[in-house]
């Protein structure tokens, strides 16, 4: 075989490189959307109708659960204590955000307690189908302006136009799905989970009243789910005193506007 010299070697290795780099920067989302790159961001325009059939599967729980599971697999083992958080209105997202931390990051107890939410394994760690959701930008794409749709100051043209109703049905799809999760939860680890609820002021014509609560209640009557209020946005985990629990005291949802 004729050997080649080095510097051709070289440049080889360097045009393979950039051709790799090209490539990956022709990618497409898995929900039949385009991509479009601006260096700090990026925005995936993908078809609403599309999006609401992906979250509206049963398909979906499972794609949620396993990327839980690939970060925390005790999410998976037969006696783990698994916490699902839950939060909405003004002030009730910090206070979530601590309560995954306690659980998480406090002493190990024998079983072990894990806490999750609809944004990840983590209060850190998000699952990749949630980063997705971000950058669908869909309460974005839904209010545009003189016909464009305006991003981190950059306006453009929709392909897939949004409205008001879908970007609604996407987010709340998605949560109900992510609500499913205590089921497959259940069976794995054989407990039902601890549904940590930090709604305090939600709307009734929002995410948790409008989609997770009632997913909730099912899971509560099937015996999947315990579910747990917070009476105060300082409500610790650890501290029964601090919750209502079970689904009928559950705090007034404030009337939709």
């Amino acid at each position: 075989m004729r050997r080649s010299h080095p510097l051709t070697s070289l440049i080889v290795v360097a045009l393979c490189l950039l051709l790799v780099t090209f490539a990956a920067g022709c990618g497409s989302s898995s929900s039949g959307g385009s991509v479009q790159n601006d260096q700090q961001y990026k925005v995936i325009w993908t078809d609403p109708t599309a999006k609401m059939a992906e979250t509206s599967s049963q398909q979906f729980t499972k794609e949620l659960y396993e990327e839980a599971l690939a970060y925390e697999p005790l999410l998976g083992k037969n006696g783990t204590q698994v916490y699902m958080g839950y939060w909405s209105s003004k002030g009730n997202h910090g206070s979530l955000v601590r309560a995954i931390d306690s659980v998480n990051e406090g002493s190990p107890p024998t079983p072990p307690s894990k806490a999750i939410w609809d944004e990840g394994a983590t209060s850190s760690y998000q699952y990749p189908s949630y980063d997705e959701m971000l950058e669908e930008h869909w309460y974005d794409r839904d209010n545009p302006k003189n016909g464009k749709v305006v991003i981190f100051g950059k306006a453009y043209t929709d392909p897939h136009p949004v409205t008001s109703q879908q970007a609604d049905e996407i987010w709340g799809e998605y949560s109900q799905r992510y609500t499913d999760m205590a089921k497959m939860i259940k069976s794995a680890t054989g407990k039902p989970i601890k549904a940590m609820c930090y709604v305090q002021g939600a709307k009734a014509n929002r995410v948790f009243f409008k989609y997770e609560f009632p997913e909730l209640k099912t899971l509560e009557s099937n015996g999947d789910a315990v579910i747990y209020f917070a009476k105060t946005q300082d409500a610790d985990p650890a501290n029964p005193a601090d919750w209502a629990q079970g689904s009928q005291n559950a705090p007034a949802p404030v009337p939709a506007t």
